[in-house]
């Protein structure tokens, strides 16, 4: 669950900077001023559609901020658009190419993470191809108190009820005690929840996933009386259970027959490289 309320960025450049401070801070590189992730240009020169570029990872990030007081579709038809311009512009570089990865203000969106995932087949990309939406690049900034500082020194906590009595320690051994592990749990969860929805989309039954039954199964499943409290000892299993609800899902079985893979392993996810 998100601490805080992240108000999105409008200054373009303020933008940029941000993102490269983020993947510094994911990556555990050298700083914004010390040029690993680094502005590659300045508006007005030949950048031929690139915005920030990691030497030491190959890293290709191109940054999008969007008025999201506009409906979600036309959004979402911009972004496709800038995604295909700045991709043919991405193959004139003189530099090899590991990850390109496409951040926004525009939310977390499960058609435009399809869309990614269909061109990079269709278009034979040879690097895999992303799409960040402002709840995973809020979800990542509010782990790091040098980017809450700098970027939101006026927080906006969520509104939450007083609580009746003090919240209860967890015990120890608990998943929640392990913040790499649990995050990564968070991670696997959203992608079965995210690829579900996938399909009910294209099912067009109107069909919502629902997170409350979910979440539940996870908790009956081992007894626990919230996720947090599931011992960490059965993180393996608990793991290994969603990659495979995660595989059976039609998107996952789609990914697979293509020889790609369907989730990052947990080292990976530790850095930020994310499937």
């Amino acid at each position: 669950m998100a601490l805080y309320q992240l108000p999105r960025l409008k200054n373009e450049k303020k933008f940029e900077e941000f993102i490269c401070d983020l993947f510094n801070e994911i990556e555990n590189t050298d700083s914004f001023q010390n040029t690993e992730y680094q502005n590659f240009g300045v508006k007005g020169q030949n950048q031929k559609g690139i915005d920030i570029f990691s030497a030491k990872t190959k890293t290709v990030i191109q940054c999008k901020l969007k008025d999201i007081t506009k409906r979600d579709e036309l959004i979402r038809k911009s972004l496709i658009e800038d995604i295909h311009l700045d991709l043919k512009k991405a193959f004139d570089l003189q530099f090899d190419i590991n990850r390109f990865i496409f951040v926004s203000t525009f939310r977390d969106d499960s058609a435009l993470q399809e869309f990614t995932s269909k061109l990079q087949d269709e278009a034979r990309l040879p690097f895999p191809l992303y799409y960040w939406g402002w709840d995973t690049l809020a979800k990542y900034a509010e782990q790091y108190e040098s980017i809450l500082i700098k970027y939101f020194p006026k927080l906006i906590p969520k509104a939450s009820k007083p609580p009746k009595k003090p919240a209860l320690a967890l015990p120890e051994g608990s998943l929640g005690l392990d913040l790499h592990k649990k995050n990564y749990i968070s991670y696997l969860s959203k992608r079965y929840g995210d690829w579900k929805q996938i399909q009910f989309d294209h099912e067009g039954n109107g069909e919502k996933f629902n997170w409350a039954s979910h979440n539940r199964s996870l908790m009956n499943r081992y007894h626990a009386s919230g996720i947090n409290y599931i011992p960490v000892a059965y993180f393996d299993d608990l793991a290994e259970y969603l990659k495979g609800r995660i595989d059976k899902t039609i998107f996952g079985k789609s990914k697979q027959s293509k020889g790609r893979r369907n989730y990052s392993p947990i080292g990976e996810h530790m850095k930020g490289i994310l499937d």
